[in-house]
């Protein structure tokens, strides 16, 4: 897979100068705002994620895990361009115990009950180039999950993966509908030279109540193709409501996501704040 990070930002530069836009950029987003945000804005984002009974099939481990700061960016390059970088700085994951023997060997500090790794950062761009900034536009999305983590912590796969996808969006007064679908590249952690393909999606719907209350509805994951899904690579997905209040250059957002897939984790809780760096009304 010889997509880098020069690849994704040059196709944003090319898609530059496409259009007018809407609306603003967000952090946390499933499908992040395109064709609706001021050409040039800039967000930028700090969180924190709490997920409980999560599950790491590639090390055998589950329980909870908190992760924080999380990062992410987001930079409208062009009217109808966003390119993101998301990602976890330090995840800490409370082992509640072991369902199988790891597939890659731990590190021994694992045994303590506890254990630290940084996260698996995401490069992203989302491009609508057809349709206007009311109604039906259309484009599309493209991501590459870097190798950040170290597997021998047990809670991350340290691949890369790529995601490749295409991208609707339809807006109407207050309501915005987005998402996209294609597919995942996954690179097997525990097998050389093997892969696993996925169907991957992503859906939102956003309702503006108020010039500063926003509430989204979305669900994100993969379904892998195959019958049995090499360890590290097994199916995901996840069911999120937030709620975003807005003041100024200030965004504060908390959501409550559930987990729908055995590799999922159980509920997850996120909260953050953003700032408008640049650009924007």
């Amino acid at each position: 897979m010889g997509a880098g990070p020069s690849f994704f930002l040059a196709v944003a530069l090319g898609l530059a100068g496409t259009g007018p836009l809407a609306a603003q950029l967000r952090r946390d987003a499933f499908v992040q705002t395109v064709g609706a945000a001021a050409s040039g804005e800039v967000l930028f984002g700090l969180g924190v994620t709490h997920i409980t009974d999560a599950v790491f099939p590639l090390s055998g481990l589950s329980g909870d895990l908190t992760a924080a700061p999380v990062l992410h960016a987001v930079w409208a390059v062009g009217p109808r361009v966003a390119f993101e970088v998301r990602g976890a700085v330090r995840q800490v994951l409370s082992i509640d115990g072991s369902d199988r023997m790891p597939a890659v060997p731990l590190d021994p500090s694992v045994d303590d009950g506890t254990t630290r790794d940084v996260g698996d950062f995401e490069l992203a761009v989302s491009f609508a180039p057809l349709g206007g900034p009311e109604g039906f536009s259309a484009g599309g999305h493209l991501g590459m999950k870097l190798p950040n983590s170290d597997e021998t912590r047990g809670i991350g796969s340290n691949t890369t993966d790529v995601t490749i996808a295409a991208l609707f969006s339809w807006l109407s007064g207050r309501w915005r509908a987005a998402g996209w679908f294609g597919v995942a590249i996954l690179e097997a952690p525990s097998q050389i030279f093997e892969q696993n393909d996925a169907f991957a999606y992503a859906f939102e719907s956003l309702w503006r109540a108020s010039p500063r209350w926003r509430l989204s509805l979305g669900t994100r994951g993969r379904v892998s193709t195959r019958r049995l899904s090499p360890r590290g690579t097994e199916d995901l997905g996840e069911i999120r409501a937030t709620v975003e209040w807005r003041r100024g250059p200030v965004a504060v957002d908390a959501g409550l996501g559930r987990g729908y897939s055995t590799a999922s984790g159980d509920w997850n809780l996120r909260a953050g704040i953003a700032w408008r760096l640049a650009g924007g009304p």
